[in-house]
Parts: C-alpha cells; sequence; structure tokens
C-alpha cells in the first residue's frame, strides 16, 4: 500500500514538474513572468495527431484583479515537445473576462475538426459560471484554431454551445434551461472549409410543488444551425 502511495506521489509530482518547466520555458520565450498570468487557468496539451507538439494557453493578466474579477489575455501556442520552443503563437488581447460570470476553467479540445482534407483544427474551452443558487447559470464557449505553415490562425471565436439557466424559490418552484450542443463537419464546403453543422438539444424543465411533492415536467427539442466560413472566419 505504502509503495502504491509513493509511485501515485512520484508520478503527481513528475507530472506537475514536467509542465512547470514548460511553462516555464515558454515564459522565458514571451518574456513574461509568472506573476503575470493566472496558473490555476494555465492549460497544455499534446496534439494526438501530432505527438512532436503541444497546445498550450497561456492566460496573461490584462488588467489588475479588483474584489476578483479580472481580464484575460489569451496566449494560445504550439510548441516543441522536445524542446519546448514556440514554434506558432496567436495573442488575442482582453479575451476573456471574469467578473460577475466566474471564469472557472479552460480546457484543450483535439476533436475530429477536419476542416478540409488537409487542416484540422483544434479548440480551446473555456467555461462560466454564477455563483446564485436562486438563479443558476453556467456556460462554455469554443474557439477554434488552424495551423498552416506554423501560422496559427482563429478561425471560430467563443462561439456558445453550453448554456444552462434557472430560476427557482430553492425549494422546488421553478424553471430551468439546458442547451447542449455538438458539432458535425458537413461534406459541403464553403470557401475551401467544410461548414459546420451546430446540433442542439434543449432541455426545458419546470418544477412545481403539488401535494406535498416536487414534480417535474420536461420538454425537450433539437435545432440545427449551419456556420459557414466567409474567407476568414466561421460565422
Amino acid at each position: 500500500m505504502k509503495a502504491n502511495l509513493f509511485i501515485l506521489l512520484f508520478c503527481v509530482q513528475f507530472s506537475f514538474s514536467q509542465n512547470t518547466d514548460h511553462l516555464n520555458t515558454v515564459l522565458k520565450q514571451l518574456k513574461l513572468q509568472e506573476k503575470q498570468i493566472n496558473v490555476q487557468l494555465f492549460t497544455e496539451k499534446i496534439l494526438p495527431y501530432d505527438k512532436s507538439k503541444s497546445v498550450l494557453v497561456v492566460p496573461k493578466y490584462a488588467t489588475d484583479i479588483e474584489e476578483g474579477s479580472f481580464t484575460l489575455d489569451a496566449y494560445i501556442l504550439v510548441v516543441d515537445n522536445a524542446t519546448g520552443k514556440i514554434i506558432s503563437k496567436c495573442v488575442e488581447l482582453n479575451a476573456w473576462t471574469s467578473d460577475a460570470l466566474i471564469l472557472t476553467s479552460i480546457t484543450i479540445d483535439t476533436g475530429l475538426y477536419h476542416l478540409n482534407k488537409s487542416t484540422r483544427a483544434f479548440g480551446v474551452r473555456v467555461d462560466y459560471r454564477t455563483q446564485s443558487q436562486p438563479n443558476p447559470y453556467s456556460e462554455t464557449n469554443l474557439s477554434l484554431y488552424t495551423v498552416n505553415k506554423n501560422v496559427l490562425k482563429p478561425v471560430l471565436h467563443n462561439y456558445n454551445i453550453y448554456r444552462y439557466r434557472g430560476e427557482w424559490d430553492m425549494k422546488c418552484n421553478g424553471e430551468f434551461e439546458d442547451n447542449d450542443s455538438t458539432i458535425d463537419i458537413d461534406k459541403l464546403q464553403t470557401n475551401n472549409f467544410n461548414n459546420l453543422i451546430v446540433k442542439t438539444k434543449i432541455t426545458k424543465t419546470k418544477n412545481t410543488f403539488k401535494n406535498e411533492d416536487c414534480v417535474s415536467k420536461e420538454t425537450i427539442k433539437k435545432e440545427t444551425t449551419k456556420l459557414i466560413f466567409n474567407g476568414k472566419e466561421y460565422k
């Protein structure tokens, strides 16, 4: 048992050390100090279709933290895993704000975003939520990026793919709505990029207190929309 615990702690410590080393390497190249970034929101992931490279998201403070609110610049990087050298980068100023709507996490999405035969995008998902209990709200926004000849470009900007909201008396009575979207790749193209088919499942729930019981009524509908590449980005 002790041996297994030691191995687990060693693996966790080794993994954290690796991530810290990678972060420190890119910060030196960017001429940034660790205190200038939100370390808790920093994330990185190896590209499954090119394991010699990783995507890093470095959230740099664009403003001072005031009563828990702040704005972040987004440094989206592709780095060489062997050396930590930045191969390509995209900097988006004032990309994300955490205020009444709290930015809780940033994750890298390496789904099958094949935009044409030679272009595969990766995504960055940003999650938000509120602290309100009677009026809960959360959302996830997705951005997509492509790399072509070491040039990193955003092609989809903060597109809402998940939203949950509600209003209730914190006992039973209330209404809630859950919008959950997935993205499929269309066979048809516009400006040499495949169209994106967004399929959204909308679940509405109404709770009513009746006969000393909380009764829920749920309705579900589905919607489909299409995003088209205009030569610069998907709209």
